[in-house]
């Protein structure tokens, strides 16, 4: 006998002040019968601030297959499951694309609805004054392996690109802008973004190296890039070869 299939709801939460969750996020999460999440004791303390009680399912960057085929099966059998990450809006560089990507390339009819909200990326964007109209997302710059290559690779790029970074390695990775980008490229650094100790500052390459240091270096970091290609020279048609 045939059943109604559940939904799973791809649900913003704040990525630091617990004001910008959204009322729809909190009566989302209220509704569904299990809430999917990247890390339970993260997700638990948010659901305990707005007084949620729901059973609730590991999904993180190291979950095998099954913790998939897990959530899957409960939607299939008519559940409604909200999807968190630990913070912003999921499916960007977190486990959540996973599950959705899944359930899109094996064609589940499965309704999959977002509840948008706080996203570090198109807060950042909002504040930089670097971003028009197109940007590259990054997400996570390579440790080792491939890094060097990525970096000559933006390098030949003409529109603002953006990446995550934390403070173990901002430091580094701010050399290596300049580096393989030269000194005249522009960069915005959002910090701890909207919450207690937040900071927005950036300008060129080279003054924000030198004034690092007048920085806290810790927390998450958010950075964008603009790469700033010396015009070339355009020669007169009507000039004439001195010679």
């Amino acid at each position: 006998m045939s059943h109604e299939l559940g939904t799973l709801y791809i649900v913003a939460t704040p990525i630091g002040n617990l004001s910008d969750m959204t009322l729809r996020a909190i009566e989302t999460l209220k509704d569904v019968d299990i809430i999917a999440c990247e890390d339970t004791r993260v997700s638990g303390t948010l659901l305990k601030h707005f007084e949620i009680k729901k059973p609730l399912l590991s999904l993180h960057q190291h979950s095998s297959d099954f913790a998939i085929e897990n959530i899957i099966k409960e939607l299939t059998n008519g559940k409604d499951v909200a999807y968190i990450s630990d913070n912003g809006t999921p499916g960007i560089s977190d486990p959540g694309q996973r599950l959705v990507s899944e359930l899109r390339s094996k064609n589940y009819e499965v309704r999959i609805i977002p509840i948008p909200g706080p996203s570090a990326l198109t807060a950042a964007i909002s504040v930089s004054g670097l971003v028009e109209k197109e940007f590259h997302f990054v997400g996570f710059l390579p440790k080792k392996k491939g890094r060097q290559t990525q970096f000559k690779e933006l390098a030949l790029s003409n529109i603002p690109f953006i990446f995550y970074e934390s403070a173990f390695r901002i430091e580094k990775t701010l050399k290596d802008i300049m580096e393989y980008l030269g000194e005249n490229t522009q960069v915005f650094i959002g910090r701890e973004m909207t919450k207690m100790f937040e900071e927005y500052w950036g300008g060129n390459i080279v003054e924000v190296i030198s004034g690092f240091n007048e920085h806290k270096i810790k927390g998450e970091f958010v950075v964008i890039v603009q790469s700033v290609k010396p015009k070339a020279v355009k020669r007169d048609k009507y000039a004439k070869d001195s010679e």
